[in-house]
């Protein structure tokens, strides 16, 4: 019948067990949902680089906001016009401003369309007041659609088409999953570490082999009772024997140790201050 001591052990050997399977599962959530940022992201930026700046795909009633490049001697507002093929559109101006990106000289407005405007294609023209008509002017073009099914069809994003969404709103929606997941992933690591140092473990976080001996760093030091000159066991990650070597160095919760071999060592491996050759019975499932 197991004492104490070693149903201690079993005890923190299953919760080891269940702390890194939560951190493999959250970890690989969070990875999806990075994967799909990206991939949200990567659907706007297509979309924006097929689509023309100056398209616009609008509802009867609708005013979305617009804006578009200007003269750099033009700065107010009440220097610009602007002239529709449809009396149901119309355009207010708000500003004058710089371009975010590459900087020139724009305007800001807001695009108003007639709740009872015909379905189709039209376009307006954006230009200084003073301007003669043979000088090209700045267009909009204007598709407006008799449904949302319709305006959707017109995107080239992908989720905005099947969902109505901006592919960035999925991308923003995703982002406090990553966080979460993150927070999870760093809480389950610091509480792996501390059973796996309750049992005389620690995962190696640097290996570096010169002139046939290995330089190890690990996070178990003089608070979990090691000191320099201790003997440590190297194991893979599925308990596996490797290799011993010697503690050289000390802090309070990392040491560093010396292992002389040919054989391979990685971080993610483990060193122990209790195992011997063959299998730990710490990594059975």
């Amino acid at each position: 019948m197991p004492n104490g001591n070693q149903q201690k052990g079993w005890h923190q050997s299953m919760q080891l067990q269940q702390a890194q399977r939560w951190r493999a599962l959250i970890g690989k959530f969070g990875m999806l949902c990075f994967f799909l940022v990206l991939l949200a992201v990567l659907d706007g930026v297509v979309a924006k680089f097929f689509e023309p700046t100056n398209v616009f795909h609008v509802l009867p009633g609708e005013e979305v906001a617009v804006n578009g490049p200007l003269p750099e001697d033009i700065k107010q507002t009440e220097q610009l016009t602007f002239q529709s093929d449809a009396a149901g559109l119309t355009v207010t101006f708000d500003t004058i401003h710089s371009g975010y990106f590459l900087g020139g000289n724009m305007w800001r407005g807001r695009l108003a369309v007639g709740a009872d405007l015909t379905p189709g294609k039209y376009t307006v023209s954006i230009r200084p007041r003073d301007y003669p008509p043979e000088k090209p002017a700045y267009q909009l073009r204007v598709v407006v659609h008799p449904d949302v099914l319709s305006q959707r069809s017109g995107s080239y994003s992908f989720l905005k088409r099947h969902t109505g969404y901006s592919p960035y709103l999925f991308a923003a929606a995703l982002l406090p999953g990553i966080a979460l997941a993150m927070g999870a992933v760093l809480f389950l690591s610091k509480r792996i570490d501390a059973l796996e140092a309750a049992q005389g473990l620690a995962e190696i976080y640097y290996a570096k082999r010169h002139e046939g001996v290995w330089r190890l760093s690990f996070g178990m030091g003089s608070r979990h009772g090691l000191a320099v000159g201790d003997r440590i066991t190297v194991l893979d990650p599925r308990g596996k024997y490797i290799g011993t070597g010697q503690v050289t160095e000390i802090m309070d919760t990392d040491a560093t140790a010396l292992v002389a071999g040919e054989q391979l060592i990685r971080p993610g491996y483990f060193a122990s201050r209790t195992s011997t050759a063959g299998t730990d019975h710490r990594f059975r499932k």
